[in-house]
């Protein structure tokens, strides 16, 4: 067992992101994690419980409380390792959507599972298979414009060659589908990817991942015609569907330095993901974040993010939005349990199809204690 309790204060100057002025904000939170740990021969049990208790109800970047519980079971064996995650949350959805109302931080309840079994083939051999279910539901779904509770389950199978001892060659496959949970849209998609891992000295690593993927969308909607009858013009509901596909390349660019000091990681990436819209959601993203070990009790850290997606809608229209990150982080290790955490960090998040945009800015200060790790034996 490894507890921690924290102490977080945090000033956020738009912490939903309206298009208004005037909508500043600070508040306080407490932080508590106990990961626990059981370990066997050949089996190791994990439970990870987090909280965060805000000193107001409320789900923006600021006030924004959570409360995740995971489960995580290994089993080893001479050639393989199976594991098996089941895991509830609920957080906020950071969904930006301040055209219609603000609500950035929308209360998303999240039940997930991940079974994963990689085998060892040969020695250069190496063969993995993920399946992933998910389902997500939303507290005020049905007043948001696009966010609805949805369920999404993929497959992902994959092979390894170990060519020498620097490189990797893999080839993977995925198939999924996702529905919302009201039976109105539908995704299906496939993708196909060949990777290539590098190590190109002893603390640089390029990886490189590339190839297509195709979802099919459906969506069945109920509109409202005008027909006429013997006894006059009347109103009449007929089901419409509408059908669409989407085509493309999906890729990861990875190059990690990890040195004694300096650790770098910088990644470029297009995937489609489920995100509570209509349909499958088609991110690009930049990514650069880095870390400096000043001394043994001071390091300080940065990470650089820029997200566009866009998603298609049910009748054929789409949504495009492009979200800017940037935090910069100053970790003091007080003491051997206590640490102090600065960060600061600025977002900005515009539609693409519009011309509004918003911008915040939020200062963070976290104080923790590590407790001293507690054995049963």
């Amino acid at each position: 067992m490894d507890p921690v309790l924290g102490f977080a204060a945090d000033y956020s100057t738009n912490p939903v992101l309206l298009a208004i002025p005037d909508t500043a904000q600070a508040d306080a939170a407490v932080l508590i994690d106990d990961p626990t740990t059981y370990n066997a021969d050949n089996e190791r049990l994990t439970l990870e419980p987090s909280f965060r208790l805000s000193n107001r109800s409320g789900y923006s970047s600021v006030t924004s409380d959570y409360e995740h519980f995971l489960v995580k079971n290994e089993l080893d064996t001479q050639r393989s390792v199976f594991t098996a995650v089941g895991g509830v949350d609920q957080d906020s959805s950071l969904f930006h959507d301040f055209l219609t109302n603000g609500s950035t931080g929308v209360k998303r309840d999240t039940a997930l599972a991940d079974l994963n079994w990689d085998l060892h083939l040969t020695e250069r051999f190496e063969f993995d298979v993920d399946l992933s279910p998910s389902r997500v539901r939303y507290a005020q779904g049905a007043t948001i414009e696009n966010l609805v509770d949805y369920k999404n389950i993929g497959i992902a199978p994959s092979i390894t060659w170990l060519s020498d001892e620097r490189t990797k060659v893999s080839l993977s496959a995925e198939v999924g589908r996702y529905n919302s949970l009201n039976g109105m849209t539908e995704s299906r998609n496939v993708n196909l990817q060949a990777g290539f891992t590098r190590r190109l000295s002893e603390i640089w690593t390029l990886s490189v991942t590339a190839g297509f993927s195709r979802a099919l969308n459906r969506s069945s909607l109920e509109e409202e015609f005008v027909v006429e009858t013997p006894t006059g013009p009347a109103i009449e509901i007929i089901p419409v569907n509408f059908e669409s596909a989407q085509n493309g390349a999906v890729y990861l660019v990875n190059a990690v330095r990890q040195g004694s000091q300096l650790s770098l990681n910088a990644s470029a990436s297009r995937q489609l993901a489920p995100t509570g819209f209509a349909f499958l959601s088609r991110q690009d993203t930049l990514d650069l974040t880095a870390n400096y070990l000043l001394s043994d009790r001071w390091s300080i850290g940065g990470d650089a993010k820029r997200v566009k997606y866009q998603s298609p809608g049910t009748g054929g229209t789409s949504t495009e939005v492009d979200v800017s990150y940037l935090t910069f982080n100053a970790d003091w290790k007080w003491t051997e349990h206590w640490t102090v955490i600065f960060a600061a960090s600025h977002v900005a998040s515009k539609y693409s199809s519009t011309a509004y945009s918003a911008k915040s800015n939020e200062i963070t200060l976290t104080l923790s204690r590590q407790f001293n790790h507690i054995a049963f034996d």
